[in-house]
């Protein structure tokens, strides 16, 4: 009896578990993780579909384009401290030279388009601070970036106490100019799109019960991979659109998924991302064709001036139509790698009725 008299004492003194110190405090971030998942650092400009969600504000007297960017500390510390902010180009020409971006819609952010502050100073009882990353409207409105992607590693650096959890202090800023110049977005998916996902539907499953082909959209032979299924996986990560190759399942060469839908004239995007996995190991675009009934094959993407297309780390592809027509939306993959693949909950088509 003394015993437990004496437990309950030890553990009535005890602190409660909610003030807790834990974990280590490192300054990261958190640009470089909310919008990939950790999947990469990759911080896609636009996003968000109304004035809750965007990453950006603009300042019209000044006529730039505010990129929200910043530093936060993780763990139980709340002491004061600063960073330094600075740009590394040698990051994105890395990823140029490994063809992670494609050279052709990707462009390395010019100097003479943006500014940054050379510091963020986060006062004491503060986790985090916010900068911005300001691009000249007028600049990003060139004809030379019409239909591109303006990319730009920011990082902190320098921290006067505490340490950078160096592997999330870099955000790898991706904005995509037409998005930009003309949104915000109207989400008119559920408009146009048949079986656009949350969750996707399959018209035909195998066997096993876990690959399927899905309903409304068209599936190549090639992506009709597991027993002449494809397209669909049903498993721990719910109902999702899917390819995937290895782990004893053939390679997908110039696998496609797409549908083909009727626009009015307008501005658009198409965009099958945020990803539920993207382990992708081989380049892979997401497309959109004019007139026409599918999309190229994986050969005929890069370069080809009669689409618009976007590479698997970005993901949206905005684009513009005159009159009204026909386009086929989608996805082609070229898994010649073993163990790749993607899944996506849903996918999203946008309107943007607004411009910059």
């Amino acid at each position: 009896m003394t015993f437990l008299f004496g437990g309950a004492i030890f553990f009535s003194c005890k602190k409660d578990d909610s003030k807790l110190d834990y974990g280590y405090s490192k300054i990261y971030m958190p640009q470089a993780i909310n919008k990939s998942g950790g999947v990469n650092n990759n911080f896609p400009v636009p996003s968000g579909t109304d004035t809750s969600t965007f990453d950006y504000n603009v300042d019209t007297q000044n006529q730039k384009v505010n990129v929200i960017l910043g530093a936060y500390l993780s763990g139980p510390a709340q002491d004061a401290y600063s960073v330094d902010v600075k740009v590394n180009n040698d990051t994105i020409q890395s990823m140029f030279n490994k063809k992670i971006l494609d050279t052709a819609l990707y462009k390395l952010m010019p100097a003479s388009l943006y500014s940054l502050p050379s510091t963020l100073e986060v006062p004491a009882g503060k986790k985090g601070g916010t900068f911005s990353l300001a691009v000249d409207i007028p600049q990003i409105k060139a004809s030379a970036y019409a239909g591109k992607y303006l990319v730009l590693a920011v990082k902190l650096d320098n921290p006067s106490k505490y340490q950078l959890d160096t592997a999330i202090s870099t955000a790898i800023v991706i904005l995509d100019v037409n998005s930009m110049v003309i949104g915000p977005a109207n989400d008119i998916t559920s408009k146009y799109i048949l079986n656009p996902g949350n969750s996707f539907v399959a018209s035909s499953m195998d066997a096993g019960g876990r690959w399927g082909t899905l309903a409304n959209w068209t599936a190549n032979r090639a992506a009709l991979s597991h027993n002449g299924n494809g397209g669909f996986c049903k498993d721990g990560d719910g109902l999702t659109m899917d390819m995937e190759s290895g782990w004893g399942s053939p390679q997908i060469l110039n696998g496609k998924l797409y549908q083909t839908i009727t626009l009015p004239a307008g501005s658009y995007a198409f965009d099958p991302s945020p990803w539920k996995w993207q382990g992708t190991k081989d380049p892979a675009y997401v497309v959109v064709a004019v007139n026409s009934d599918s999309i190229p094959d994986y050969n005929n993407i890069v370069g080809n001036s009669a689409i618009w297309y976007s590479t698997f780390s970005s993901a949206k592809v905005s684009f513009q139509l005159t009159t009204a027509t026909k386009v086929t939306v989608g996805v082609v993959v070229n898994y010649k790698q073993d163990q790749q693949g993607f899944k996506t909950l849903a996918v999203h088509l946008y309107n943007y009725p607004r411009h910059l």
